[in-house]
């Protein structure tokens, strides 16, 4: 798998944008006619969003990069003016002397700002695959019949419609999760960029798309994206009040996202506990990087709806569901009934 990364990761990304993709291609077949085209024209219709926000973003980004060295020359000199004003709200925790403990030691300031660079890094790296993904997605359209029933008749016959409907299953649990995901992230993205311009803070649409991207990764992506502008807000702003401010939206943003923004449109279509999300993300992270962590979730939920069809693997699949703590007496129940057939 780690290996293989250059050649599975655009096989599983082709596969996902492949079944989000199917409606739209489905409904220009009906007034084209022809397969080819329809597919051809449901991927102008997907990706023409992405290459505007892409131009958009990238024209920040090197304003950004330029900008860089001048922003960490003024990082240390943002902390200190931070430090100061905390210590005069709370003196008794005496922050400038631990600042200044701090400081006489081997500091880099540029560190966080390597994270950006890193995640940067790592992105462009599976950009360059983006031909590869385009190229399997369409033959995975055009061939999306052959496919199916490839699988479907692996099995018994008995077993065929039960596979027809897991499949039905992963299909509706995937053009939910990236079809609301894709609502988050625009919603994020706009509410961010108008509460960094306001703070005051430079390239507020870049940090804030930045934040709704980010968003995609489960608990941490929207801590990820508040920490950098905050950082850059640091070396940058003209006020002190303005990084705090930062951390304070992001907070409120981050209770908002994850309390009404994220339940109302996702749902409940992906069932996984904080445990095996967190958990999933640490393995495939681990596995593939950047494109690991934003593919945790749909996989961990897809290998969840595979293990539920199965009598022999269903207890794993209510261990990984989210109530599963609410669920009292499920797995005697489910052992019973085990035994008894």
């Amino acid at each position: 798998m780690v290996l293989g990364a250059p050649i599975i990761l655009p096989i599983i990304f082709a596969l996902l944008f492949a079944i989000f993709i199917h409606p739209i291609e489905q409904k220009i077949e009906k007034y084209v006619g022809i397969n080819i085209i329809s597919i051809i024209l449901s991927f102008i219709v997907f990706l023409i969003p992405f290459v505007i926000v892409a131009s958009l973003f990238s024209i920040q980004l090197a304003s950004i990069i330029d900008n860089l060295p001048s922003v960490t020359d003024n990082m240390k000199l943002g902390f200190e003016r931070l430090m100061s004003k905390m210590n005069q709200k709370i003196p008794f925790l005496d922050l400038e002397k631990i600042y200044s403990q701090t400081t006489g030691k081997s500091v880099s300031y540029d560190g966080p700002l390597k994270i950006l660079g890193k995640g940067i890094e790592s992105t462009t790296g599976f950009l360059a695959s983006l031909g590869l993904t385009i190229i399997f997605t369409f033959f995975l359209l055009l061939y999306k019949t052959s496919f199916t029933n490839f699988i479907i008749y692996q099995f018994e016959k008995s077993a065929r419609p039960d596979i027809k409907e897991t499949l039905s299953k992963i299909s509706l649990v995937i053009k939910s999760y990236i079809g609301g995901l894709g609502v988050v992230i625009i919603l994020l993205s706009i509410f961010n960029s108008i509460g960094l311009a306001i703070i005051g803070v430079d390239y507020a649409i870049f940090w804030g798309t930045l934040a709704g991207i980010l968003a995609a990764v489960p608990y941490i992506g929207t801590i990820i994206g508040g920490m950098l502008p905050f950082i850059y807000c640091l070396a940058t702003a003209d006020h002190n009040w303005q990084p705090i401010a930062v951390i304070v939206y992001y907070l409120i943003i981050q209770q908002v996202e994850g309390n009404l923004i994220t339940p109302k449109i996702v749902g409940d279509r992906v069932d996984i506990n904080p445990f095996f999300a967190i958990l999933s993300l640490v393995f495939f992270g681990s596995l593939w990087g950047v494109a690991g962590i934003f593919l945790a979730l749909p996989l961990v939920s897809i290998i969840k709806i595979v293990l539920s069809n199965f009598e022999e693997s269903l207890p794993y699949s209510v261990l990984m569901s989210s109530n599963v703590s609410t669920k009292k007496g499920v797995f005697r129940r489910l052992a019973n009934k085990s035994s008894s057939s």
